[in-house]
């Protein structure tokens, strides 16, 4: 078995996500993790690495860079939406205050697509009405 928690740990420092410091918009950072190792590797193993990820995130929360969370969201989003949407609601609802650049498409973008709000698949960037909707219609969701 591969031990994931080393392309967990790797992933903490945006520095080591395959041009990740140089994106400049959700389109370009998606397309850094979509051509890095690690990421891709996490994907592929599934939902095995969802604990370790919201792990993490329990950890550490908002003190993760903004790609880091960027790139738990987008592997999130791609293995497991139902997971996503417990792991990434609380951070969302605190980012949305104070919005980066990054995390708070991601999430929206994972979030949106679980409660079947449009989603915008290729540039992953919502307007603030839009981030403001996705947060509107998590809130009235009861996760258990």
């Amino acid at each position: 078995m591969t031990d994931y928690r080393k392309d967990i740990d790797r992933i903490k420092d945006p520095e080591n996500i395959n041009e990740a410091v140089y994106a400049s918009s959700p389109y370009v950072l998606r397309k850094a993790f979509e051509s890095d190792r690690s990421v891709v590797r996490l994907i592929s193993a599934g939902r095995e690495v969802v604990p370790l990820i919201s792990k993490e995130i329990e950890k550490h929360g908002m003190k993760l860079s903004e790609i880091t969370l960027s790139c738990y969201a987008y592997i999130l989003q791609k293995i497991d939406l139902e997971a996503a949407l417990k792991i990434l609601k609380p951070l969302f609802a605190k980012a949305i205050k104070n919005p980066g650049p990054f995390f708070v498409n991601f999430s929206a973008h994972a979030l949106r697509q679980k409660v079947n709000l449009p989603i915008k698949p290729l540039q992953i960037l919502y307007t603030k009405a839009e981030l403001l909707e996705t947060l509107e219609v998590i809130n009235k969701l009861k996760i258990t």
